[in-house]
């Protein structure tokens, strides 16, 4: 069964770029893109992903703001799977306090975004 995802960011490169790998790694559907922290929210909770690719600094909301806003709708246990994909390094810290699956600087490459997409395939496992 595939793993089901959203991919969030600002920029249209990098959703084409993130989408284009995750193609080639395969077992992953992307249900959907959007393009602030926002529409981030509204699509989470309209399609509960297994995981979520989210960009740091976006308009309206940035990343750590779309998951505080989920936790306090949701609860942490009802959180999909995030994974960080930025061009920024000086945030990686506090996106694992947020207990965040992995770190994707851009630009992405194919081997990394598999060692993600395996991280979030064994943080599922563990959890059920």
């Amino acid at each position: 069964m595939p793993l089901t995802a959203l991919i969030i960011d600002d920029e249209q490169l990098a959703r084409e770029e993130l989408q284009y790998l995750l193609d080639q790694v395969g077992g992953v559907e992307v249900l959907a893109q959007g393009t602030n922290g926002i529409e981030a929210i509204d699509l989470i909770e309209e399609h509960h992903p297994d995981m979520v690719f989210l960009d740091v600094q976006m308009p309206g909301l940035d990343g750590f703001a779309v998951i505080q806003r989920l936790m306090e709708r949701a609860g942490k246990e009802d959180l999909p799977q995030i994974v960080f994909a930025t061009a920024y390094d000086q945030y990686a810290v506090r996106a694992f306090d947020v207990n965040a699956v992995d770190y994707l600087l851009k630009p992405f490459d194919l081997t990394r975004v598999e060692q993600a997409v395996e991280r979030v395939r064994g943080r599922i496992a563990s959890l059920s």
